[in-house]
């Protein structure tokens, strides 16, 4: 699933805040400094004032784009940006005043206190922001992982402009040539040159790769099969504008690394509303880890009364793109629960890489029976979310074990964060026996993707729950 967040307010939203923040903080310095601080002369004036100036300050952002190239901007240029908008805001109360005719009742030394104190503050914390948001995107784990696709004849322009750009929020990990003879090349500017035309689909299994970037001269054509195949396993692919692939599904023309591209990807989702799917997993998080609190002593004794050992159960799980996370459950099987397995793998009811058998006998009897009947034991998972390795909704992470099975046509189900239930969980799991039919209805998912079916999900979800149908 792909983002399109560029040039959108919201991209920038905590500069945004920051702003206004600035600027009700420079008002009441300036007017405490004028007037006193717990004086009461013409207070309502100025919180009016104070009011109409952070509206001024959202309408520049809608459409002055006060925050083009923020992260990349030097020191003194961000000083010109920040003197810039605080000025216009200004320029915009003084506008107001003489249109009302209401300047008699402010102090001119307090509105140009504001003016100086506001520009400094702004400029101060913009800088400060700016360095923590650097700092976090040099952090190689916090990077879109991108492959680059080229030719001979492209590569090393084309990586040369993927890596120009000193803050960016991608990484270019590796790169695919599709020449049948490239010539022998293991690296171009310092990036390994990892597949070719053959093989690429195997490095994408065993690696992290979030987004492919392809720009090749227009006789490879071979490029189409590349994309279409990565398109099919959730990959989202940017394709440099000179050569356009016209069947690769979503299309959203973008900018890309300086680069004017074709971005392609199972799903294209407003920034918007992923943003506020990721502040629904923050809200749900919380409160179930509140919950999780509450029941953990008596989960906790009834597990450790009928089988020693740890109360939570800790497994490698497989989330976005091939990442590694350990998820989190109450436990409910016995210790040896994964040796156990080998010997039951004859009795698996799943047709495919699932395994799933009625009446397990690693369950621990009692205590595990319930939990898993009533999903206690998917509590402790609220903290993946918040950590933000899972989501509420989404699919169901595999275990490495399962993972190192899957076909490329199964790597669509990892393609976004998994989830702690979803489309596959609340359509009758207990029924379906087939991994494939899994694998298509977590597509169906990802293909259909809204807010409003991650709420519908949800509330379907807890309805199984308190049923008691949680297995």
């Amino acid at each position: 699933m792909y983002s399109r967040k560029k040039g959108r307010w919201l991209k920038h939203l905590d500069f945004m805040l920051l702003d206004i923040f600035s600027i009700c903080i420079s008002l009441m310095a300036a007017y405490g400094l004028r007037h006193g601080f717990d004086s009461s002369y013409a207070r309502s004036e100025y919180t009016r004032i104070g009011l109409l100036m952070v509206v001024i300050d959202i309408f520049l952002v809608f459409f002055r784009n006060s925050y083009r190239d923020v992260i990349r901007r030097g020191y003194l240029k961000e000083l010109g940006a920040a003197s810039a908008h605080f000025s216009f805001v200004m320029v915009g109360v003084l506008l107001y005043l003489f249109a009302v005719q209401r300047s008699e009742i402010y102090s001119r030394l307090t509105l140009f206190w504001t003016w100086g104190i506001g520009i400094l503050l702004m400029y101060l914390l913009r800088i400060s922001l700016k360095t923590w948001i650097r700092k976090r995107m040099m952090q190689s784990s916090r990077l879109v992982s991108v492959l680059a696709v080229v030719s001979s004849d492209t590569a090393h322009e084309t990586i040369c402009g993927l890596l120009e750009r000193k803050y960016r929020d991608y990484g270019i990990t590796g790169v695919i040539l599709v020449d049948m003879n490239p010539n022998g090349w293991t690296e171009i500017e310092g990036v390994p040159v990892v597949a070719d035309r053959y093989n690429f689909a195997d490095y994408i299994k065993e690696n992290v790769v979030d987004e492919l970037f392809v720009n090749v001269s227009d006789d490879f054509q071979v490029t189409e099969e590349i994309m279409q195949s990565c398109i099919r396993m959730g990959i989202t692919v940017h394709q440099n504008l000179m050569g356009i692939n016209k069947n690769a599904g979503n299309k959203v023309v973008d900018e890309f690394a300086g680069f004017m591209v074709l971005t392609s990807s199972i799903k294209v989702a407003a920034y918007r509303d992923l943003f506020l799917k990721r502040c629904m997993d923050i809200a749900g998080a919380l409160a179930g880890l509140f919950l999780t609190m509450l029941m953990f002593p008596f989960v906790a004794a009834a597990i450790k009364w009928k089988s020693p050992g740890p109360v939570l159960f800790v497994q490698e799980r497989i989330g976005k793109n091939g990442r590694k996370f350990r998820m989190y459950k109450f436990r409910s099987m016995y210790m040896n629960a994964e040796e156990m397995k080998k010997d039951l793998m004859r009795q698996n009811e799943m047709n495919g890489l699932m395994f799933k058998i009625e009446k397990d006998p690693r369950i621990i009897p009692g205590v595990g029976e319930f939990i898993r009947k009533t999903s206690l034991d998917e509590f402790p998972q609220f903290w993946n979310v918040l950590k933000g390795d899972m989501s509420l909704i989404g699919t169901r992470p595999p275990t490495v074990e399962e993972y190192e099975q899957y076909d490329m046509n199964h790597l669509v189900r990892i393609s976004i964060r998994p989830g702690m239930t979803g489309l596959w969980q609340v359509s009758g799991r207990n029924r379906i026996k087939d991994f494939e039919e899994v694998v298509r209805l977590d597509t169906r998912y990802i293909e259909e993707w809204s807010l409003s079916l991650d709420i519908k999900i949800l509330i379907r979800t807890v309805m199984l729950v308190m049923k008691g149908d949680g297995e």
